[in-house]
């Protein structure tokens, strides 16, 4: 029976398919032999009485009495099998049903004779026919078994776990406590807290996991430590899910203390055996840094474990799977790769496949990754987030930009007080590359109570390959001032720490509003170096060049880096230290112009995700900043300033950011503050 065995554990991330063991290859010779050899500190008294029913047996193969005392010994020792073979069609319901439980037992713990996810259920599926079958036969027996029907009910559970009917799971166990089994045996209680996790219910998972841990006794946890590691392992899972990480971090150390030492002593010579539970973990404890979105700690924990086992898959996906969080794409497809090589056909490593390629902008690739992929993955859970990721970076999306600015103070050439609108299409990627883009912009300011407005329309391309990004754009121009202009800007990453950055517009859209008025345009050309030690650390430098219609010549250049400083579950602080400087050809020109000027802030970020489940994500983002703005003939003087928004993410396909801004800067020696509040709405269709 099942209920007998609670410190076999089971996976809901791995179903196993093997298919029934068949009976005939175990003779009931052999069966006796096995048992026999595997008796120690048994008495021999059963088996010597086993010996003389099974002679008494085969001189007298027709008397029944003989052959229902040599099944009920076989039983009483654990042969199942041998026993239903004894019988026969003469098996009664109970032996049937214990039958169907070591076969049920089989199909989880034999290894699948095929890595096909298509045939994970080939072991499962006949297993739990005959558990229905054997439901309805034991209902309509008169009068019913009480005992039986639970047990079936029981097996049934897990049996439908195994067969990822999820929701089937809880209304089994539902009706289970219904008809008073109470408490729900340990496994049973188990398949339904596995069984909610993956109905996305952590924290009802956690509160099954953290009774059936209450209920162990000291004696039952050394008894079964298999079982102790599969329930903590199913707490860590419900505690990272449910966002608390404080908790998960001290369910995966427990699990690290557990077994501290990579090889254990195994036999009588006390030999050094490799210890596969210290090892798992390890990696356990990486992941919970992973999962808590602290990459930088993640990686220094199973540096050390990769650095050790070089050739093992798993962790070769794991230690990819953290590189992509530090931003380090590139290394993380060498280390998925290999491990591919390395396990050809396992699938997971087959879907981190398919993430890699969209990281890398590989869509048709991942297109074709993923198609033999489908079929047989149906219904699993990673195949439709994979899936689902995929077809929001391939297919077409939108993009909505508001945002109001109100300025207050006397400087005569600070930017205007107004509104600004914009509105930007791209098609799905055609060959996983190229994309076409529609765009439309309004911008409204006010100068001395006359409106100024720019319309912008216009379209172009798009084109994202591995290590390189084009754009070309071209536009017209309404409104206050009429012309046309076009930009050509690109990227290039020949490694996951260098990136080198190129632009140039004609009749740059980024030129003053001031400047419309007066009937001036810009053209606008810029070149900048970037270098990212990972996520949280780099630098960057760009130098600007614009060359305005009235004659003036504006050289610029930009410093700025990012440094973490704090990286926490749900809470990270940044520091965005930046240097401006700009030189103009003319200071005397109505927009802001400066001969001389140059700036040094910083940028102090808190990010904290205030709620998060699976997908779906709310982030509050605060910026403080503060600095000096030193002008020729004007002097230095403080600048600042405040911003606080809102990022909020449903899915891969729907994100909504939206803040408010106070700004206070300093413009040919006059104080201006400026309020702006923003809203950026961004919608993937999908494919």
């Amino acid at each position: 029976m099942l209920a007998a065995m609670p410190d076999r554990p089971s996976s809901i991330a791995a179903p196993l398919d093997a298919p029934p063991m068949p009976h005939r290859a175990i003779g009931l010779g052999l069966a006796l032999v096995a048992l026999a050899a595997g008796a120690q500190g048994v008495a021999a008294d059963p088996y010597a009485a086993l010996g003389q029913l099974a002679q008494s047996h085969h001189v007298r193969p027709g008397d029944a009495a003989a052959t229902r005392a040599l099944a009920d010994a076989l039983m009483d020792i654990g042969a199942v099998t041998a026993s239903a073979q004894t019988l026969g069609a003469d098996a009664d319901l109970g032996v049937r049903s214990r039958l169907a439980a070591q076969r049920l037992r089989w199909a989880i713990e034999l290894p699948p004779r095929s890595p096909d996810p298509a045939r994970r259920f080939e072991g499962i599926d006949p297993v739990l026919a005959a558990l229905d079958a054997l439901l309805v036969e034991a209902r309509a027996a008169l009068p019913p078994d009480t005992g039986l029907l639970l047990r079936l009910q029981r097996d049934r559970a897990v049996a439908l776990l195994h067969r990822e009917r999820w929701q089937a799971v809880v209304e089994q166990t539902d009706a289970l406590r219904a008809q008073g089994d109470l408490p729900l045996p340990l496994y049973v209680q188990q398949a339904e807290a596995q069984a909610r996790l993956a109905l996305r219910q952590p924290a009802a998972a956690r509160a099954l996991y953290d009774e059936l841990l209450a209920r162990l006794t000291p004696a039952e946890r050394a008894g079964a430590p298999a079982t102790v590691r599969e329930l903590l392992h199913g707490r860590f899972q419900a505690e990272a899910e449910a966002e608390d990480f404080s908790a998960a971090f001290a369910t995966a150390e427990a699990l690290a203390a557990a077994d501290p030492q990579p090889f254990r002593p195994e036999g009588p010579r006390q030999t050094p055996t490799e210890n596969t539970h210290w090892l798992d973990a390890q990696v356990l404890a990486a992941r919970a840094l992973s999962y808590a979105d602290m990459p930088v700690q993640a990686a220094q924990r199973i540096a050390p474990l990769q650095r050790d086992a070089p050739a093992l898959p798993h962790l070769l996906v794991t230690a990819a799977e953290i590189d992509a969080q530090l931003g380090l794409p590139r290394r993380a497809e060498a280390g998925i790769e290999t491990a591919r090589s390395l396990a050809p056909d396992d699938f997971g490593i087959r879907l981190a496949q398919v993430d890699s390629d969209v990281r890398r902008h590989r869509l048709a690739r991942a297109d074709e990754r993923l198609a033999p992929l489908l079929g047989p993955g149906e219904g699993l859970p990673q195949l439709a987030r994979v899936r689902s990721e995929l077809a929001a970076q391939a297919g077409p999306r939108v993009q909505v930009d508001m945002s109001g600015r109100n300025q207050n103070g006397e400087a005569a050439r600070a930017p205007t007080s107004g509104v600004d609108w914009g509105l930007r299409v791209e098609s799905a990627a055609f060959q996983g590359l190229w994309r076409l883009v529609g765009f439309a912009t309004r911008g409204e300011g006010t100068l001395d109570d006359e409106d100024i407005t720019r319309n912008l329309t216009g379209a172009g391309v798009t084109a994202h390959w591995p290590d390189l990004s084009l754009q070309g754009l071209a536009w017209t121009q309404r409104g206050t001032l009429a012309t046309q202009g076009a930009s050509l800007s690109g990227a290039w990453e020949p490694d996951d720490h260098w990136t080198l950055r190129a632009a140039a517009e004609r009749h740059s859209a980024a030129s003053p509003l001031r400047a419309d008025l007066a009937g001036v345009t810009a053209d606008f050309a810029s070149l900048g170096l970037r270098h990212a030690w990972h996520a949280s650390a780099d630098i960057e430098a760009e130098a600007q060049r614009m060359r305005f219609s009235d004659g003036n010549q504006r050289s610029a250049g930009v410093v700025l880096g990012t440094l973490g400083l704090l990286d926490r579950p749900h809470l990270d602080l940044t520091l965005r230290p930046r240097i401006d400087w700009q030189a103009n050809t003319r200071d005397d020109t109505s927009y802001f112009s400066p001969s001389r000027a140059w700036g040094a802030t910083l940028a102090a970020e808190a990010k904290h995700v205030v709620w998060r489940a699976y997908e779906c994500v709310w982030i509050q983002r605060a910026v403080l900043t503060a600095g000096s703005f030193d002008q020729s003939g004007f002097g230095g003087r403080a600048v600042g300033g405040v911003l606080y928004e809102h990022i909020w993410r449903r899915d891969p396909e729907l994100e909504l950011n939206y803040g408010v801004e106070w700004t206070s800067n300093v413009y040919d020696g006059d104080r201006e503050t400026a309020w702006r509040g923003y809203l950026t709405l961004q919608y993937r269709f999908g494919r």
